[in-house]
């Protein structure tokens, strides 16, 4: 037997390719799953979140190299169109109709005017995923999931999946594709190439090969119609079924804003809270519901464009600003940034934070931002992956607790006065005060 090259891999069997790839650890799997089902509610959010990692661990188990890469190379990407061809096209909302009874490609494909060949290869897809049921020859049913994906919140963030213009099919996989390449091209260190991954990012390298202006992801969006609108569904959805961060067991907001420091109630014009770039106000809608009762007002601050097209409900505010722009709201009660500051490199952070710097009230003021704070270990695939898609999208990142004190204390020399999260929030919240 020959001795590997210095500093090349040994050769590896090409069996391990069509090789399960942890059937002796299916048993333990499998008793685990026992145990966390035992009385499941659907309340017991943390433990239900367990039982979907054992399950994702089980699949992992029993699966070869060769069905993985498959399932990302092929099935995954034709997932994703499909689905948004059954959201856009209208079938899943007719099979959503006559209570949801199954039906046939023919009915479908009369009712929608979907060429029933192609309609039948789609459908057949969306089974074998089983994102729809087969519930006979040419004939389907939706699955809990695709009956929520007529809910824009749902449907339309599959929408935002197809960003970029080019070659059939076109995906956001476009950039992410791309990313290796550039990657290789650097060597794999793309600061020493001279790469500033900001500039320009994956998405605007790919969009110009494909003979567009190389805007950032949030130009891009802005001047495609229907877009914006289903981003910021997509932004929504992505929200649904986690614990807010003004909700009970997360942050205690009556506690640290309201009590023993609340706004002037003989001040009009006094400001408790600003959702600073808060879309059209979902955030604070729900802040509203949570603490009608809390003194001053409530304002939403997002580009022209944005608030122009918002409809809130209440003392609610709109209010259009830049927020690389001097903080027109000085000396509120709270600043609040939700998935701001990810969209972000650093040296952008940075002048962000400086304008709300220096708007915020000495020993008064708070900073609350509510975005993803990696763990050391046991980082979950959602965050990993939208850590690598703002990379590609906007050469900026998901950060861990370090990179937060880093940026926040050391650079700019705000104190963290504390970090809470909760059990079923992906995000954390991150309060801040002027050091005084």
């Amino acid at each position: 037997m020959s001795t590997p090259a210095q500093g090349e891999p040994p050769a590896l069997d090409v069996s391990l390719a069509s090789t399960p790839c942890d059937l002796d650890g299916v048993p333990v799997i499998l008793s685990r799953i026992t145990a966390l089902s035992q009385g499941l509610q659907s309340s017991d959010h943390e433990r239900r979140l367990q039982l979907l990692g054992e399950a994702r661990a089980l699949v992992q188990a029993i699966e070869t190299p060769r069905d993985r890469m498959i399932m990302d190379m092929w099935a995954r990407v034709m997932t994703i169109g499909t689905l948004r061809i059954g959201y856009e096209s209208g079938v899943f909302g007719e099979m959503l109709k006559d209570g949801g009874r199954p039906k046939t490609v023919s009915e479908l494909a009369e009712a929608t005017g979907f060429d029933p060949v192609m309609l039948s290869r789609v459908m057949r897809h969306l089974a074998a995923t089983r994102h729809i049921t087969e519930t006979g020859p040419q004939e389907f049913a939706l699955t809990s999931f695709t009956r929520a994906m007529t809910l824009p919140i749902i449907g339309e963030s599959y929408i935002t999946a197809s960003v970029i213009p080019g070659t059939t099919p076109t995906y956001t996989l476009a950039p992410q594709s791309m990313l290796p390449i550039y990657l290789k091209e650097a060597n794999y260190n793309p600061a020493a190439a001279g790469w500033d991954p900001a500039n320009p990012t994956t998405f605007q390298r790919v969009a110009a090969t494909n003979g567009q202006e190389p805007l950032n992801l949030f130009d891009y969006i802005a001047a495609r119609p229907g877009m914006a609108r289903a981003f910021s569904n997509h932004m929504a959805g992505s929200a649904q079924g986690t614990t807010r961060w003004m909700e009970a067991g997360f942050y205690p907001v009556r506690e640290r804003l309201v009590d023993g420091g609340c706004v002037d109630d003989d001040d009009p014009e006094a400001v408790f809270l600003v959702d600073i770039g808060g879309s059209t106000g979902h955030d604070m809608v729900v802040f509203q519901s949570v603490y009608p009762d809390v003194p001053g007002r409530l304002v939403v601050q997002d580009l022209p464009d944005v608030v122009a097209g918002a409809k809130v409900d209440g003392r609610i505010e709109l209010m259009a600003h830049d927020f690389f722009q001097a903080q027109p709201v000085r000396g509120a009660r709270a600043y609040y940034m939700h998935r701001v500051l990810h969209d972000w490199p650093d040296d952008k952070c940075l002048l962000i934070l400086g304008e709300i710097k220096k708007a915020m009230r000495p020993g008064y003021s708070r900073l609350l931002i509510n975005e993803n704070v990696i763990p050391t270990t046991g980082a979950r695939w959602e965050v990993t992956a939208l850590d690598l898609g703002l990379f590609v999208f906007m050469g900026a990142k998901e950060r861990t607790e370090g990179d937060w004190y880093e940026i926040l204390e050391k650079k700019m020399g705000f104190k963290i006065c504390g970090i809470w999260s909760a059990a079923n929030a992906v995000e954390s919240l991150i309060e801040c005060e002027l050091v005084v």
